[in-house]
């Protein structure tokens, strides 16, 4: 566990953990992951088993699976939430700018090039 830890910490920004990401996950494994993530946050929006399951097209076992993870480890689904939403805010912050003189009624908006891997740590 200390050298999975250890992997992660060594990122200093996004585009690194993509890096170890690629580098320790197969693409099946990758996949797995952001499923179960995504189901966790299915189950506490409130939605059934039936709902995610059609929704996300994943058997009854894997919800069942998350739904026992997410009970043992709240914390930690949490603070991927918490970081999830934090990352947007700056993003959404920081992604597009107004730019045009201020006597234009509609300014165009623009594309600043910040990226999400771009977020600091």
């Amino acid at each position: 566990m200390n050298k999975v830890r250890h992997a992660f910490l060594a990122a200093k920004n996004g585009e690194e953990v993509d890096t170890i990401i690629g580098a320790i996950l197969t693409s099946d494994e990758k996949t797995k992951v952001g499923r179960r993530i995504e189901i966790a946050q299915h189950l506490l929006e409130g939605e059934t088993f039936d709902e995610i399951r059609l929704g996300l097209k994943v058997g009854k076992d894997t919800v069942s699976k998350v739904e026992k993870l997410l009970s043992k480890n709240r914390v930690g689904f949490d603070l991927i939430f918490n970081r999830e939403e934090k990352v947007e805010k700056e993003y959404k912050d920081k992604a597009y700018e107004e730019t045009g003189s201020s006597k234009l009624l509609h300014k165009r908006i623009v594309y600043t090039g910040f990226r999400r891997k771009d977020v600091k740590r």
